[in-house]
């Protein structure tokens, strides 16, 4: 929440409390009818004399500054309507007169009235720049407390145009044009601290990152959205986030079916796998691509939590599960045999498959050690997609080091459609 300016007599009315004149610059116009204050006659050419307030003004805004001090609102609110009521102000009385009612106002959480106060001040030759940047700042800060998020933006670039810095406020600017439902210029001013974040070695804020998702969401921008979401899952990591990553990898055009299973290994890993046809289409993919001992233990894990639930003998669900015991059961029964025939092939494919087959059996250090040396003997077709598999089986070890090493020499290929995304994310998952 944005923190109120703390007014104090010595901050407002200075040290010439003695001579009943403020010590801090004003800022007020004077009608064409009040009359100047009275001042000695200056020799030529001497300094001109510091503007003054009457003891008879003074004393009561001192009263009403000390009174808000002491959180004592309604009393302060008297002593300035008699304050106003002193006939002939000049300028500069009418300039503080505004300082102490902008406090007032600002005390009370009423930002319109400060702001008009706050406007009033700023067109008298008094104030600095510095007071006026406060000004600024807490004025834009009122209005985005008060949901009033329009004039919040007002405030924030006026405060800008004058040269203000202030991280705390500038960060709410994006934020404010999100809930006026500027969403084009709410992803670009989030977008810039977001990038002054990175540069600076610094994690976006949360927030940050969050509603410049949405906002490119809402603006049907899939790129700026998906880039947005990646951000997040580096920074913020958590299975609701990974699971709306995921839905944008599965919905891309043309993902290259021989790399579904692949993407369900890494949702598994992720997001995890969230309803019950999540569990059967892997299975299925399984089955096809004739890892049934992998099958098997995806139904297994989708029973286990629930979302499975045995039904008739002749229901699908039936069949499929019926299915992969009995192809795992049969794989599991001559795997010994089908490993030492791989061994004699010249190509590393098989060998790396039952190898695979070995890591999901529970045989996992020695199915790890036949992939290795598969790929090493080498593999003509799909030898990208076998790395990729081995990835999966080191972050199952919690291997990391060695999932990135092999991630990293996938690293720039894109065939086929879809591996790019999925060696980005496993990237994005293991950092």
């Amino acid at each position: 929440m944005m923190q109120g300016i703390t007014l104090t007599c010595r901050a407002l009315l200075g040290a010439a409390l003695c001579a009943a004149a403020f010590a801090a610059p004003a800022l007020a116009q004077t009608p064409a009818s009040a009359a100047p204050p009275a001042t000695a006659a200056s020799a030529p050419g001497a300094p001109e004399a510091a503007p003054t307030v009457r003891p008879e003004m003074g004393n009561l805004l001192l009263d009403a500054q000390r009174l808000l001090g002491e959180k004592n609102a309604k009393d302060a609110a008297d002593k300035l309507r008699a304050a106003e009521a002193v006939p002939n102000q000049t300028p500069y009385e009418q300039h503080i007169l505004a300082r102490v009612k902008g406090a007032l106002a600002q005390f009370s959480g009423d930002a319109d009235m400060a702001a008009q106060q706050y406007q009033f001040a700023s067109e008298g030759p008094w104030l600095k720049q510095a007071d006026r940047l406060v000004g600024l700042y807490n004025i834009a800060g009122m209005y985005s407390n008060a949901k009033n998020h329009a004039k919040a933006i007002d405030f924030i670039g006026r405060y800008q145009q004058l040269g203000g810095t202030d991280p705390a406020l500038i960060a709410l600017l994006g934020q404010n044009y999100y809930l006026h439902g500027d969403y084009g210029n709410a992803a670009k001013a989030l977008e810039v601290e977001i990038g002054k974040s990175l540069a600076q070695g610094k994690p976006p804020v949360e927030i940050q990152l969050k509603l410049l998702a949405d906002s490119r969401s809402r603006l049907r921008d899939e790129p700026g959205y998906t880039k947005a979401l990646e951000t997040l899952v580096q920074y913020y990591p958590n299975k609701a986030t990974w699971r709306s990553l995921m839905v944008r990898l599965w919905s891309k055009p043309q993902l290259a079916s021989r790399l579904q299973l692949d993407v369900y290994r890494l949702q598994m890993a992720s997001a995890g796998l969230t309803e019950a046809i999540d569990y059967t289409e892997m299975a299925a993919l399984a089955l096809q691509e004739g890892s049934a001992i992998e099958a098997a233990r995806v139904l297994e894990q989708g029973y286990a939590e629930g979302l499975l639930v045995a039904g008739d003998k002749g229901s699908e669900l039936q069949k499929l599960t019926d299915k992969a015991r009995k192809s795992a059961a049969e794989d599991r029964a001559t795997l010994e045999k089908d490993v030492v025939r791989a061994k004699t092939l010249p190509d590393g494919l098989a060998m790396f498959n039952y190898g695979f087959n070995l890591f999901q059996s529970g045989q996992t250090e020695r199915g790890v050690a036949q992939m290795e040396q598969a790929l090493a003997k080498g593999i003509a077709r799909n030898a990208d997609l076998a790395r990729l598999r081995l990835v999966w089986a080191y972050v199952e070890l919690k291997q990391r080091d060695k999932a990135l090493t092999l991630l990293q020499a996938l690293s720039g290929k894109n065939d086929p459609l879809g591996l790019e995304e999925c060696v980005r994310y496993w990237t994005l998952l293991l950092r």
